[in-house]
């Protein structure tokens, strides 16, 4: 009963109504209220915690503080619970999340019917601060703390124009790519037509990888590592390139020549703007390297004498000494950068070589692997917009739970982008910021008796909730 002497009150509904919408259209609560049978329903939590998460990035105590305020709780439909609640919410969800993960795909592609379903996959990795989790692992950090431990995630999304993730893999945080990618391509099986062109970076590219891609009748393309044999047809590559590109701005051009070798077919492209770019680094480098050869010889010529210097190592004695190489007394500069330059150019450069599986044309191929930096962005979007880390549970169940909010709170950005085509190229940031500014203010006039108040309505946010009468 709504009590006329309550105080009005404003604030943000975006988040809320944005995810009640598609946590309706996802199917929410066939997903997940098969998962806790007692109590509240299981995908109410899901739908505040995915509300949080697009409009905080905070503790779950926070997010329980946040969700049990009246109206919080009113616009939910939820009744007021304990904080720990949204822990065990979390640790059921992390429990199930290979049922949850097919059950989503499945109803996924009932509601959109997707008839290209060729994926992106890729792996990043995100830095944990607790230390009770036999998730967390020292390993390679894409988050700049290789001293902490970290996991490390996989993602699949259907590529481009529908760029929908719809697998998430969790892993120790020592497992390689290449280790990693059968449970997220296993994951993903379900959700494949026959025939899938999967891509992948050089990283997951092993031939073991390859071949249980073919297993299960899909194709693969991946970059490539050169080798000697590759060298050969670099070497023959003059007499052979073909145009298949060229910059309406820059005029570079780009070459491929293409060949088949046993049972994959190769793209061995050049790159004229690659070729231009790795050279400038090359000479950047050297010019580096000169500078600071000069520094040292001055150093070592100056009046000042550089004592030897000896370190007692247990049963070893250390002596520290420093030499100038004859070459930097006996050369120009402008000789000496000649020379560093022969020995830093290698013959490859504004080269790159893509393997498949599938006779794709050239241009088709290298299209397809470029469309690929969409999962590159999608992570980022993950881990600097969504903000999954970082990661403030600390149990391994709890870990995959928590990571799953905001895998579904990024799959709803993406379908936003997905379903409204003016707002693909807008930064998820700006999308979920406008979405934030939504303010609903409601004013209590007597008993059973309010008004809603909608304010703060933008273009993008009128796309999104506007048309179909979600602004209410």
């Amino acid at each position: 009963m709504i009590n006329k002497n309550e105080k009005n009150k404003s604030f943000s509904i975006g988040c809320i109504n944005l995810s009640k919408k598609y946590a309706k259209k996802l199917g929410f609560a066939t997903i997940f209220n098969r998962f806790k049978t007692k109590g509240q329903q299981l995908s109410k939590y899901v739908t505040g915690l995915i509300s949080h998460k697009l409009h905080f990035n905070q503790s779950i105590n926070h997010a329980g503080e946040w969700i049990n305020q009246p109206h919080i709780l009113n616009e939910l439909s939820i009744s007021k619970f304990n904080v720990k609640t949204l822990y065990r919410a979390l640790d059921t969800i992390g429990r199930h999340d290979k049922a949850i993960m097919t059950l989503f795909q499945r109803r996924l592609n009932e509601v959109y019917n997707f008839k290209d379903r060729d994926s992106n996959f890729d792996w990043s990795s995100i830095t944990l601060f607790g230390q009770k989790t036999r998730l967390g692992k020292k390993g390679y950090s894409r988050d700049g703390h290789p001293s902490k431990k970290q996991i490390t995630f996989g993602l699949a999304e259907y590529r481009e124009p529908i760029n929908i993730p719809y697998v998430l893999t969790i892993a120790a945080g020592n497992v390689l790519d290449k280790q990693h990618f059968f449970k997220t391509f296993k994951r993903s099986l379900k959700a494949l037509t026959e025939d899938s062109l999967i891509i992948l970076d050089r990283g997951a590219n092993t031939q073991k990888n390859k071949e249980d891609i073919r297993k299960y009748k899909h194709h693969y393309l991946c970059s490539s590592s050169f080798s000697k044999h590759v060298d050969l047809k670099i070497n023959e590559f003059d007499k052979k390139k073909i145009l298949i590109e060229e910059d309406e701005k820059t005029k570079k051009k780009i070459f491929c020549l293409k060949y088949k070798d046993v049972d994959e077919y190769k793209y061995l492209y050049f790159s004229e703007k690659l070729y231009e770019d790795k050279m400038n680094r090359i000479k950047k480098r050297i010019k580096k390297k000169i500078e600071e050869n000069k520094d040292l010889e001055k150093k070592i010529k100056s009046s000042r004498k550089y004592k030897k210097k000896s370190y007692q190592l247990r049963e070893f004695i250390a002596t520290e000494s420093l030499t100038l190489q004859r070459r930097l007394i006996n050369l120009t500069q402008k000789q000496l950068t000649k020379k560093m330059f022969q020995e830093a150019v290698t013959g490859r450069e504004g080269f790159f070589l893509l393997n498949s599986s599938k006779n794709l044309t050239p241009n088709e191929a290298l299209h397809n692997y470029k469309s690929r930096n969409s999962i590159e962005k999608l992570i980022d979007s993950l881990k600097n917009v969504i903000k999954v880390k970082p990661v403030r549970v600390w149990t391994d169940t709890e870990i995959k739970g928590a990571l799953l909010i905001g895998f579904f709170a990024q799959v709803i950005i993406s379908l936003i982008k997905y379903e409204h085509e003016t707002l693909r190229k807008l930064h998820p940031k700006t999308i979920i910021e406008s979405i934030r500014n939504l303010t609903l203010t409601i004013e209590y006039k007597q008993i059973f008796v309010q008004n809603r108040i909608i304010s703060n309505i933008d273009c993008i946010n009128r796309f999104i909730f506007g048309q179909n009468g979600a602004i209410t």
